[in-house]
């Protein structure tokens, strides 16, 4: 055997072998060093300290309660992960947390099939023709003709003309039976999704279920009196609360200055007092105190007399914007703002909100537009003020924006590409090429392990980059800002680290063989080959190594608490005891726009080489268990979503997938074209037209079943599943549930009920027969749509903390009554001319 060329060499089946295999040995040995290790460290740190890695279980006042305590050994929490169940999820984190775990857990159902049949037929098929487990190879006939012949030689071309082999039939039939599991998968879960998305809507009754928002109001309108009897008269349902929308950017100002006022005094008092810092402690909750008896400034006289006049200017300059805002607060039902042509408006019932939200108020363009409302928590309220014409400045803004990072992006991309091949460092640096040749380990490292590193460094830092252009554009909740990062990250991933990765790297290439067709075949196949190393290398270590690193908290725990205090850095983060609050006793916010992409890109990677590669599927399925696994424990026991987006992600999931499904068929139909078996790439052919039909019915039929409750589900909520079995006779039907007082239909007479008729009857029967809050319902308990900045209690600066219990500082004795201290709203510690220092237990949302 000889070799015309470095080419020729670096094309060697049997040395690429050799090294594919070196790099998958030594990814794999790193990999599970990483994963098992931070595992291993994750039971140490949280058997140490369990409640810092189970902070959700702290807040005593919230649906965490009924979460189950986890085990004080270091494996027992293991099994209590396990065998929390899909009803406790919904009763712990919400639906929007139900939903992304049921997207690892279809992962997990989806690979578990397509690994076991991959193993036990698909592979022992190829290795009994090919000599290959996975096709790592080129066709065999045109590697043998690589022994023989050269490219370089034009005189003996290799010979392609040979008929494909018997065996490829197995290829088509593969991507046939890969392609309707997926299908199947895809419906079942869909349908489970929708199900209790409905369920667990239906059964609420919360004011976000109730609001519709309305925009485009004639100036005639804006009127609270007005607008009511325009909406009853529509004869979809009573309205119940009305509130119009100004533009509060003065109010605004003034509560972004006090919050500075704030940091600073706390910032200041945190410097005259000791701070009694007591969190670790897994026996109490975490509290800061200050030490009033031993003023840290004791040994400094001058420096307290400095903080001191300090505090009284601060404290003077609050007390004044105290009293602008609460002017404006007494004023709030005739405020003195610009008004925005904008409402939310409350109905007496869920259905009557539903109905309103699907219909077409006004035939003119950009009138009276309905839409469901956010949840209040959820309102970007500064975006309200926001005109049409700013709205799409910004929107325009924005994607210039990103397509100038994607071009930057794309710059960085090309050169890490090339790090995959010998051959292309050589081509541009010769004398790097020659040394990273002559050792097979540095080989290994440039070749195979450094690639993934740089991959995961660049999906780990641009998600934020574009979470903060989605949060500028104007959406007019956090629910669409976290689905447009979504969508913007994943479009990031999908096509500029995905696809533009696996063009770049044999780009130059292309274009020195443009002349000989037969090249490009075998350079595009040799490419397809080794960016499926790379992508096996990818999801073992973001799979076996990532995960665990996540239970970790590495970036909120570990170097805070362990390099921070060693580096003696820990005390530039941690200064007040509002700082040690937010660290040590709110729990984090979990991101879907942040989180989920990278996800989907890595499902949709396993389908692409699926059928080509066990090593891909089998990784893939080891990816979604350990990220289950991960996710499901951060979110039941430390991270919670805000955001009340109700279950929209999942149609993006959807169809996210069927674009990975598509280009997994069309891949197919190339590949089995390439080896020359045109017949069995026309047999494919039709399943991309068939993914299309499937991707057209979704968006026709389950799309507004995840946008919108069902009026059937909302009029019997309690007794879903009997009541929607319309594949069984009257005669089968089974008895009600004997928990509930009757059918809902025999009391309630339908029609009146649809068309905004009495709601009296069927809301006190639903009141009776609905099972208990859920926990988004909890959230949304004491709120309603009035700006925040006109009913927000004007706290002075924290002192200290015991879990919800907090020590503040009043300046305005007029602000307390005494009777509100009999009804222990609050208890004074001290007093003097100036301030009062009292204990309050705050009532806010659980994040905060």
């Amino acid at each position: 055997m000889s070799f015309s060329s470095l080419d020729d060499l670096d094309d060697d089946p049997l040395n690429k072998m050799r090294g594919q295999q070196r790099v998958f040995k030594t990814q794999l040995t790193i990999c599970l060093f990483i994963g098992i290790g931070s595992f291993f460290l994750f039971c140490i740190l949280r058997h140490r300290w369990p409640h810092i890695y189970a902070v959700r279980t702290l807040r005593k006042s919230y649906n965490s309660a009924r979460i189950k305590p986890l085990p004080k050994g270091y494996f027992g929490w293991i099994f209590v992960i396990f065998a929390i169940t899909d009803d406790e999820i919904l009763n712990y984190s919400g639906l929007d947390a139900y939903v992304y775990l049921e997207f690892f857990k279809m992962g997990i159902k989806i690979f578990s099939i397509l690994s076991i049949l991959a193993v036990i037929v698909l592979s022992p098929i190829r290795y009994y023709f090919t000599g290959n487990y996975d096709k790592d190879n080129i066709h065999w006939l045109m590697v043998r003709s690589l022994y023989h012949y050269s490219f370089d030689d034009p005189n003996n071309p290799p010979d392609f003309s040979d008929d494909f082999p018997q065996f490829m039939w197995v290829y088509p039939i593969f991507t046939y039976l890969f392609s309707i599991i997926i299908y199947y998968y895809l419906y079942e879960y869909t349908t489970k999704v929708l199900k209790i998305r409905q369920k667990y809507l239906a059964s609420q009754n919360s004011i976000t279920d109730r609001t519709i928002r309305l925009d485009g109001i004639p100036k005639k309108l804006l009127n609270i009196d007005k607008l009511k009897e325009f909406v009853e008269n529509l004869q979809i349902g009573k309205v119940s609360d009305i509130k119009l929308i100004y533009d509060w950017t003065p109010l605004e100002k003034l509560f972004n200055n006090r919050k500075k006022l704030i940091s600073k005094l706390e910032s200041h008092y945190s410097s005259k007092y000791n701070l009694k810092v007591d969190i670790y402690d897994q026996n109490k909750i975490p509290s800061v105190l200050p030490d009033y008896e031993n003023p840290n400034l004791n040994n400094n006289e001058l420096k307290a007399i400095k903080i001191d006049k300090q505090i009284k200017l601060l404290s003077q300059e609050l007390v004044e914007i105290d009293s602008q805002i609460r002017q404006i607060q007494q004023n709030i039902e005739n405020p003195d703002f610009k008004q925005i042509n904008s409402a939310f408006i409350t109905m007496e019932s869920v259905a009557s909100a539903q109905m309103a939200s699907q219909t077409l108020l006004d035939p003119r363009v950009y009138k009276l537009m309905v839409s469901l409302a956010p949840a209040p928590k959820d309102i970007q309220w500064k975006n309200y003020k926001l005109t049409y014409l700013r709205r799409l400045i910004k929107s325009y803004s924005v994607t210039i924006i990103i397509v100038l990072s994607y071009a930057f992006i794309i710059f960085l991309v090309v050169p890490l590409a090339s790090l995959l091949e010998i051959k292309t460092i050589t081509k541009f640096w010769p004398a790097l090429g020659k040394l990273i040749s002559t050792s097979p380990w540095l080989t290994t490292f440039v070749t195979g392990i450094l690639p993934p590193l740089l991959f995961s460094a660049l999906s780990v830092s641009t998600p934020f980059f574009y979470k903060y252009l989605s949060q500028i554009q104007g959406y007019s909740s956090n629910s669409e800002i976290e689905l447009s990062t979504l969508s913007k990250n994943f479009f990031y991933n999908f096509f500029v680290l995905f696809l533009v990765f696996v063009i770049t790297g044999t780009i130059w290439d292309y274009l020195s063989y443009i002349s000989d067709t037969t090249k490009i075949a075998y350079k595009l196949a040799s490419s397809l080959k080794n960016k499926s190393l790379f992508y096996v290398d990818l999801i073992l270590l973001q799979g076996l190594a990532m995960f665990p690193v996540k239970l970790l908290q590495i970036s909120d725990f570990v170097i805070l608490n362990v390099i921070g205090k060693l580096f003696l850095i820990k005390n530039m983060f941690l200064k007040t005891p509002r700082d040690y609050r937010a660290y040590y006793f709110t729990p984090q916010i979990f991101d879907f726009g942040i989180h989920l992409p990278q996800h989907i890109l890595i499902f949709i990677i396993i389908l692409i080489y699926s059928v080509l590669s066990t090593k891909i599927v089998t990784s893939g399925l080891v990816y979604f268990i350990l990220g289950y696994f991960v996710y499901k424990y951060q979110l039941v026991y430390n991270f919670v979503h805000p955001p009340h987006s109700t279950g929209k992600v999942w149609p993006m999931i959807f169809r996210r997938i069927l674009l990975g499904l598509i280009i997994f068929q069309l891949f197919m139909c190339g590949t089995m074209a390439l080896e020359s078996a045109i017949l069995l790439s026309v047999l494919c052919a039709p399943l991309v037209i068939i993914t299309i039909f499937i991707f057209w019915n979704f968006e026709k039929y389950y799309v507004p079943l995840n946008t919108f409750i069902a009026l059937r589900a909302i009029q019997n909520p309690f007794n879903f599943d009997k009541e929607f079995d319309d594949d069984r006779s009257s005669s089968e039907q089974p008895k009600e549930d004997e928990d509930f007082p009757g059918n809902l239909s025999s009391v309630l007479d339908e029609s009146s009920f649809l068309i905004g008729g009495d709601h009296s009857i069927y809301n006190q029967t639903t009141a009776l027969s609905r099972r208990r809050s859920t926990i988004d319902e909890e959230r949304e308990q004491f709120s309603d749509y009035t700006y925040p900045y006109l009913i927000d209690p004007l706290h002075g600066p924290w002192v200290g903390f015991e879990g919800d219990i907090i020590s503040m500082v009043e300046y305005n004795n007029s602000n307390l009554s005494n009777h509100n201290i009999e009804n222990g709203e609050f208890s004074i510690i001290s007093r003097t001319d100036d301030e009062i220092i009292l204990r309050k237990r705050l009532n806010v949302s659980e994040w905060e």
